[in-house]
This record gives structure tokens, sequence and C-alpha cells, in this order.
């Protein structure tokens, strides 16, 4: 039984659905800016931007952090004028709109430090996290995930943000994270992870400037 002692966000965002593309950094990083807008962000442009900066590019790449870093500075459009696309852009890439409204602030990358998160979560701060995914991840039951240490090979580390924090009986740290998988994974897309798993399985955190970092 985990008690949640913060709740991050007093208007939860609604957990969205990545679909078939490598594109849950790109989320992520848009659902931390999502405070800084009047309307939902979208991580189409933020996406494209940052595959513009990986050289030699191809469709299902992925994100490069150092890329990221980089693009984040641009910012993002409101999800109803750049929408996300169930598909990969092809290559050679169309060039960007430049007509478009940019909201948010950069991004930062650091250690996952379970002390760290805590305050972030204390101080009302989402806060992004880069997984590496065990079977459980995929299966939560009744909104939790079970720890396991076998890390599934060939699993790309995966993005989520972290919006809660809660206690559970012996006292240990739980982390409520939202996912891009749609709302049937977890409870509404949501699912509590232990700070365990995290310790475990964390590659990094991440926050963006001005909001989950100051």
């Amino acid at each position: 039984m985990i008690t949640p002692e913060v709740l991050v966000d007093a208007n939860p965002v609604e957990a969205k659905n990545q679909g078939n593309r490598p594109t849950c950094l790109a989320f992520a990083i848009a659902d931390l800016n999502r405070r800084f807008a009047d309307e939902e962000l979208g991580p189409e442009f933020f996406y494209r931007a940052t595959i513009a900066l990986i050289p030699n590019w191809e469709p299902g790449d992925g994100l490069q952090i150092s890329a990221a870093v980089t693009a984040s500075a641009l910012g993002h459009p409101v999800e109803r004028l750049f929408p996300y696309l169930d598909h990969e852009p092809e290559v050679p890439l169309e060039a960007l709109p430049n007509h478009l409204d940019l909201y948010g602030h950069p991004v930062q990358f650091t250690e996952a430090d379970i002390g760290w998160l805590i305050s972030n979560m204390q101080a009302q701060k989402a806060v992004g996290l880069a997984l590496r995914l065990t079977l459980e991840f995929y299966q939560p039951q009744d909104g939790v995930i079970s720890f396991s240490e076998a890390v599934l090979p060939g699993t790309m580390v995966h993005a989520v943000v972290a919006v809660g924090l809660g206690y559970d009986s012996d006292g240990e740290p739980w982390f409520l994270i939202r996912n891009s998988w749609g709302a049937a994974w977890g409870l509404d897309g949501h699912a509590w992870v232990s700070s365990t798993y995290i310790a475990a399985h964390a590659a990094c955190a991440f926050g963006v400037v001005h909001g989950s970092t100051d």
C-alpha cells in the first residue's frame, strides 16, 4: 500500500500515446514544459528539431541527449498548430516552420539521485526519468510496478515524468510516473515505481531550466 504525500499536478495532464515511434523523450520534455503555456504543447516539433542535429539520422533511430539539450532551447509550439504524427518523418527532413509561437525552457540532465527527486517532488516540480525497463514495467499491477533486477535485453532507455511522491508501509519512497503509452497502461497512464527500481535502473534524470531544476 502506497500512501501519497505529494501530487505535483493540481490538474493532471492526460497521458498521451507515442504509438510505434521512439519519441518518449520528446513527450516527456513537452510534458515538463506544459506549465508555461495555456494549452497542450506538442512533442513533434521538438523531436524534429532534435533529429535534425543528429548526423546520418534514419527513421527509428530515436534521439540523442546532446542534440536534445540543444534543440530544447527553441521551445515547443502548441499541439494544435503542429500536431503529432503516427509515423516517422522521411529523410531528407523538411525544414521546420519559423512562424510559430514557442513556449517552455531548455532541458538539463543530471544523475537520478533519490534525495534530489524527493526535494523536487516536495517543491511541486515534475522531473523526467530515463529508465531501463524490466518486464514488470510493461505490466503494472493495480498501478504499481514491481521491482526486478532483470532488465530486458535489447530495450532502449525509456523516458517518463515523475509527478508524485509517496511512501509504503516500510517507509520506502515511491514515485508516481506518467508514461506515454496511453491511458490503458497502469492507471490512466500512470503508475508507482519504487526508489529501489530507480536506483537500480535509472540512467539519468532531467528537468527544465526555470522549471523543474530551479
